[in-house]
């Protein structure tokens, strides 16, 4: 009886998020990722290769810093790993934490949730989107300056927590 209810969980889970494919146009590729509340750019800090760089927001300046690659972490859904252009290293929770203000920093990619990010459409938004981490089910989160560092916080649908994806050739 355990084995059929674990089952039905998993099968429930991703019934969930296999809800939101239809209202995610993003697909596999190449984005600057702007912040809808400040206009700024989701970067690596000065650029950084290394694991645990913090990432936050910048003003556009062309750099792979500021550019990221959305691969699905399962065909057709709408969970995804974000890459960075420049350094090979996922966006990722710090420590895997559930916790409200956790930087968000780059990371080796491994097969944890914490590099899981479920991107849903706003209906009331057209072209933005709220980007949440799989494992704690909070969205990414800005302030609105340059060099402002990003994290998760609770969901209060705001501008600071939306995002536009802008495919790069």
């Amino acid at each position: 009886m355990t084995d059929s209810v674990t089952e039905s969980a998993t099968e429930s889970e991703i019934e969930s998020v296999t809800d939101h494919v239809a209202n995610t146009a993003i697909t596999d590729g190449r984005y600057r990722i702007r912040n809808v509340g400040s206009g700024l750019l989701l970067e690596v800090a000065d650029g950084s290769r290394r694991s645990g760089a913090r990432v936050r927001l910048g003003a556009e300046d062309g750099s792979e810093a500021q550019l990221w690659r959305l691969t699905p972490v399962h065909p057709g859904g709408a969970l995804f790993h974000i890459e960075n252009a420049a350094s090979g290293k996922r966006l990722d929770v710090t420590g895997a934490s559930p916790d409200d203000g956790v930087p968000i920093q780059q990371w080796s990619a491994n097969a944890f949730g914490a590099q899981e990010w479920l991107l849903e459409a706003h209906v009331d938004a057209p072209g933005t989107y709220t980007v949440t981490s799989f494992i704690s089910g909070k969205p990414l989160t800005a302030a609105d300056t340059p060099g402002a560092p990003v994290h998760q916080w609770e969901d209060v649908d705001a501008p600071t927590q939306w995002w536009r994806f802008e495919r790069q050739g």
